[in-house]
């Protein structure tokens, strides 16, 4: 029987990358994970750009950079809390990734224009009732987090098995486990009700 691959969003941070170059980063990931030399459990799904401290004008020139790439590899590129980029039509964006606190405060109209224009609407949220309240309102899939100890969230208790297997009675959308997953434990989130994972720092330190 053939086992089925681990769905991955990876989370882009080019603080952690050698000299903050995620453009080289991206580009030796994917090429890597093409050539089967990593993740080969894995089915890359999409790239979410999370870059929090650049500004709308730093993050388009950066999408600008990273867009090609995904192409080239036909990653999907997931856009991350700027949802009012002014995009080209020429860029064909997979989804965009919001905050629990920003999507909730977004006005209805707004929301709706947004889950029209966009495949995938992703929300992160950290509790049951975040959870249901954004698919609710609409969300299409959420990130969950944190499962396990990760450098990220040093001093915060993580959330563990329990939160994924809760969610998992609990909603209809897919749900991306975050915070320390890794290739060894990977399997255990699935199993216990996660449709895909996300990581961030074991490959920006790739």
């Amino acid at each position: 029987m053939v086992k089925n691959k681990i769905k991955l969003n990876i989370i882009s941070n080019r603080k952690l990358c050698e000299d903050e170059n995620l453009e080289k980063q991206i580009e030796k990931i994917f090429s890597a994970y093409k050539r089967k030399i990593i993740l080969e459990n894995f089915e890359i799904v999409a790239l979410t750009l999370r870059e929090k401290d650049l500004d709308k004008k730093e993050y388009l020139e950066l999408l600008e950079k990273i867009y090609p790439i995904c192409q080239k590899y036909k990653i999907d590129l997931i856009v991350h809390e700027n949802y009012d980029l002014l995009l080209n039509d020429k860029y064909n964006i997979a989804g965009l990734h919001l905050k629990y606190d920003t999507f909730k405060s977004l006005n209805k109209n707004i929301r709706e224009e947004l889950i029209k224009k966009y495949k995938r609407i992703g929300v992160s949220i950290h509790g049951i009732d975040e959870a249901t309240e954004v698919e609710n309102l609409g969300a299409s899939y959420i990130v969950a987090g944190h499962i396990f100890e990760t450098d990220c969230k040093k001093y915060l208790e993580p959330r563990g098995l329990k939160f994924i297997k809760d969610l998992s009675s609990t909603l209809t959308i897919p749900i991306f486990a975050i915070g320390g997953i890794n290739k060894k434990n990977s399997d255990l989130v699935i199993n216990s009700g996660a449709f895909g994972v996300c990581m961030m720092s074991s490959l920006m330190k790739y």
